[in-house]
């Protein structure tokens, strides 16, 4: 009899877990790449200034980034150190979380162009997604490393947030623990 009441609590359990890892994939977007912003162009730079002040907006911080999204998607990269989690709700949520806890965070954000939002505010309309952008989180500061056209797919955010938790690549821009953004201009 315990065989069977074990038995059975082991079917169950598959069963559960096929369904939660039914639930558990993430969407991505057909055509998603990596945008340059150059801040010397105006439409860019409104999108900077954007992508530096949302984090403030939305209150993220290092404790509010480490909360971990339901859906487990793997280590990132063949780094053991971080593993991608995510979520299609609330934002399309997708966060590289350390395993040891005070390491950076890689975080990818919806962007709204602010100009854009407040336009449509007055009208009584949500703004559009302009994009996705990818950002690491210390305790101390934010840097935004990439925008994404759309969701790119796992595969190209763990190979992205690997290399920006490496910190190599261009920055966009840096959100030091002072309140000030520095802007980065790309070479060429």
């Amino acid at each position: 009899m315990k065989r069977l009441i074990r038995g059975s609590m082991v079917v169950v359990g598959m069963a559960t877990a096929g369904a939660a890892y039914a639930e558990c994939a993430v969407s991505a977007d057909q055509g998603a790449s990596v945008r340059a912003i150059n801040p010397a162009i105006q439409a860019d730079a409104d999108l900077i200034v954007s992508m530096s002040v949302m984090p403030k907006l939305m209150h993220l911080d290092y404790q509010a980034a480490a909360q971990r999204p339901y859906c487990d998607l793997g280590t990132i990269s063949g780094d053991d150190d971080y593993e991608l989690w995510g979520s299609d709700t609330a934002g399309r949520q997708r966060k590289a979380l350390p395993v040891k806890k005070g390491q950076p965070i890689a975080v990818v954000l919806p962007v709204v162009d602010m100009m854009k939002a407040i336009d449509a505010a007055k009208a009584g309309k949500a703004a559009p997604t302009e994009g996705y952008m990818l950002a690491t989180i210390g305790k101390s500061d934010l840097t935004g490393w990439r925008f994404y056209t759309a969701m790119p797919n796992v595969t190209v955010l763990k190979h992205d947030m690997a290399q920006a938790l490496a910190g190599d690549g261009a920055p966009i821009f840096r959100n030091g623990a002072d309140g000030k953004t520095a802007l980065f201009v790309p070479k060429g």
